[in-house]
């Protein structure tokens, strides 16, 4: 992916300004998707100017977007310039994917020691209908953001069974960066076999109520997944 200046940004679909009736909420929003969906790339650079344009809303409300997703580094501001999307460094994301797996390991512990068996029964069936390849779109960057939105269920759904409220503002920042990874890394491609595997260890045991082998299946595999998503970065350069 090569970065561009200033890039041509698209109009905000209906239904983001349907669902996000905020202006501020509604510029990050609009932002997020492009960063995590497709749309702005590691090096891209926009202006609050260019982004207020194709929202048509006032500079406020999106500088206020950018100044949070700089603080969830998925930007960063060029002084008297703008700001532009934030070129992954492959020794920082595998950095990144340890802290990322510690923390959701001692989410999934958690789950799995506090849930009920009631719960545990609906984590089953979910975890089973998101593992479906049932209703996947046929193209790729489609497929990706349908298998991203379903991760994100499943982890939401962990979190709660944790009944650690704390855990879920911060899980919140670690999901969108790692989404913003491996769509840079992997692009259209599908997530190594083990992805879906990890998932499936790691539901079994909160299923089964053994702490100790949710949070070892959970920090494994996306420890794993760090090291690929940097090996593939330094190859693109």
């Amino acid at each position: 992916m090569g970065a561009v200046l200033n890039v041509d940004l698209p109009q905000a679909p209906p239904a983001l300004r349907r669902g996000s009736p905020r202006l501020h909420d509604l510029a990050y929003a609009y932002l997020k998707g492009l960063l995590l969906g497709g749309g702005l790339d590691p090096g891209d650079r926009i202006s609050s100017e260019s982004v207020g344009r194709a929202l048509a809303v006032s500079r406020a409300p999106v500088s206020d977007a950018i100044r949070r997703l700089t603080v969830e580094g998925l930007l960063e501001v060029l002084p008297q310039v703008g700001c532009r999307v934030v070129t992954p460094v492959p020794a920082e994301v595998a950095d990144f994917y340890e802290i990322f797996g510690a923390t959701e390991g001692v989410v999934a512990r958690f789950a799995a020691e506090r849930r009920s068996p009631a719960e545990a029964a609906a984590f089953a069936g979910l975890c089973a209908a998101l593992a479906s390849d049932t209703g996947l779109p046929g193209d790729a960057d489609a497929r990706f953001v349908e298998l991203r939105q379903r991760n994100r269920r499943r982890y939401e759904n962990l979190h709660a069974l944790a009944r650690s409220p704390l855990s879920t503002g911060i899980g919140e920042t670690f999901w969108d960066r790692s989404d913003f990874y491996l769509r840079v890394s992997f692009g259209g491609r599908g997530l190594p076999a083990y992805v879906r595997a990890g998932h499936a260890a790691f539901a079994r045991a909160v299923v089964a109520g053994d702490g100790h082998a949710a949070e070892q299946a959970t920090r494994r595999y996306l420890v794993r997944l760090g090291h690929d998503v940097a090996a593939l970065l330094r190859r693109q350069g």
